[in-house]
């Protein structure tokens, strides 16, 4: 449905995209990981052609987006901080985007400004930090896009006011077939909704991959050594998660039989293989030149 075709970016002269390539589908949500300043919210903004890229396209339905400016209609971005609904009330926002959004469903609004309890003559600004959120993507869902474009949605928030907005977006995926596109540092909240995820790294997008995928391909090892090895361990390129003296937590692929050979052949004293969760491949992947 959505098609990001080598999209290639650099700003201030420093590469920041490099031939990104991604395909979303109706009703998946999909979370893009990465460090900051890895990228993500330069992608999306070139999704919804707030910025150009250099090279590459970005493809609605087979359809160029750059080209044709009103298929933008069908791919709405939520930003960290939305500066334009500022000083506007609930009521006005929706007299404005009833005009640019034909499809905008006033009585779906009204139905999920009530269930969240959000005042609605309070102006934008006025509101907390978890109101801005939960209207924004009320907001979002009531002009009817095809796929929602999330950045940060659940910074800053408290855990009841996050469940809810969490629920809301596993909801109108199953309600509407929705795709969203979401990038967060919460991985525990993409570990729960995302069915897909992929990693920005080196300006790149790698390891595109089914969140359960994570849980065959990777498994976390608890070893007890003799000695300390921590630095034959890094030598050997294995992500160390947790170290309490000789004993280590590890992060290894399951099908490296050659790294867990070498392992094996340190005669550890305790050897449990424990299920893998995404932070600990996230850790694994980008913490390493912190914590490897």
């Amino acid at each position: 449905m959505l098609d990001i075709q080598n999209i290639t970016k650099t700003l201030d002269g420093e590469a920041v995209l490099e031939n990104v390539s991604l395909n979303i589908q109706a009703g998946e949500i999909f979370g893009l990981l990465g460090r900051n300043g890895s990228g993500k919210t330069t992608l999306l903004r070139i999704i919804e052609q707030i910025i150009l890229p250099d090279n590459g396209d970005v493809l609605f339905e087979d359809i160029s987006i750059k080209d044709h400016p009103l298929v933008k209609r069908k791919v709405v971005y939520v930003p960290v901080i939305n500066s334009f609904y500022e000083r506007f009330t609930y009521k006005q926002l929706v007299r404005i985007l009833k005009e640019i959004y034909p499809d905008f469903d006033v009585t779906y609004a009204n139905e999920l400004m009530n269930r969240y309890d959000i005042p609605e003559t309070k102006k934008y600004r006025e509101l907390s930090t978890g109101l801005k959120k939960q209207l924004a993507l009320i907001m979002a869902f009531a002009i009817k896009p095809a796929v929602i474009l999330l950045d940060e949605p659940t910074d800053g928030i408290d855990a009841v006011v996050r469940h809810d907005l969490l629920q809301l977006m596993v909801d109108e995926v199953a309600e509407r077939n929705t795709a969203i596109f979401i990038t967060s540092h919460r991985l525990e909240d993409i570990e729960r909704i995302c069915n897909r995820i992929g990693f920005l790294e080196g300006n790149s997008l790698s390891n595109v991959m089914d969140i359960e995928a994570i849980k065959e391909d990777f498994v976390k090892v608890q070893v007890a050594l003799e000695e300390d090895m921590k630095l034959k361990i890094r030598g050997k390129g294995i992500p160390i998660l947790d170290q309490v003296g000789v004993f280590y937590t590890l992060l290894l692929e399951r099908n490296d039989e050659e790294k867990q050979s070498w392992l094996k052949s340190l005669q550890p004293k305790v050897w449990n293989e424990l299920p893998v969760n995404l932070e600990e491949v996230f850790i694994a992947k980008f913490g390493g030149k912190r914590r490897w």
